[in-house]
């Protein structure tokens, strides 16, 4: 069941160096693809790093005030979710709402990434702390694609306790 797999995944910050299968990597892949997106725009692409690429990236994205998440490099892959140039509906769409819904889709496809991480025995991390020049730069990226979010995966070199949180009354409440 889902809700099983929700309450397994952990922010994992300790990495074996074990590869990852490729085929693993492109089943999480095919999970954030099938995540569903505003006008089913899809508005994001996936850079999976690994070898000495991810190293070179790595050590390019986490220098300077970006050291302290330097512990990512450890990670066998690292997925960057680059946000492509939004189309002229979803800049309208945008504009109207006073919201950038590519934000949303992206943490929605993110969020099957790490889930999808999770039922493969992979942990994962959500690392937003990082120099997104130099990670554009190093990707070569297009002057309108951005990278918003990297996903640390590998085996888990750790196992985190769960963490408290909010009761269910102080995050819900029902009207009708």
């Amino acid at each position: 069941m889902i809700k099983e797999i929700v309450k397994k995944r952990r922010s994992i910050r300790k990495f074996k160096s074990d590869d990852v299968p490729l085929e693993k990597i492109k089943q999480i892949i095919e999970c954030a693809r099938l995540a569903p997106s505003a006008r089913n725009a899809q508005p994001y692409r996936f850079v999976v790093m690994s070898g000495d690429f991810k190293n070179r990236f790595a050590d390019s994205v986490f220098s300077g005030v970006y050291s302290p998440c330097s512990f990512v490099k450890k990670a066998p892959v690292i997925i960057a979710i680059v946000k492509l140039k939004p189309t002229v509906v979803m800049k309208i769409g945008n504009a109207v709402s006073h919201n950038d819904y590519s934000l949303i889709d992206i943490g929605i496809a993110g969020e099957h990434i790490v889930i999808a991480a999770t039922e493969l025995g992979l942990g994962s991390l959500w690392v937003g702390w990082f120099n997104r020049d130099k990670a554009n730069e190093v990707l070569k990226l297009k002057k309108d694609e951005n990278v918003q979010i990297l996903i640390a995966i590998g085996e888990k070199d750790e196992d985190p306790e769960e963490r408290k949180r909010k009761s269910f009354e102080d995050i819900c409440e029902f009207k009708s």
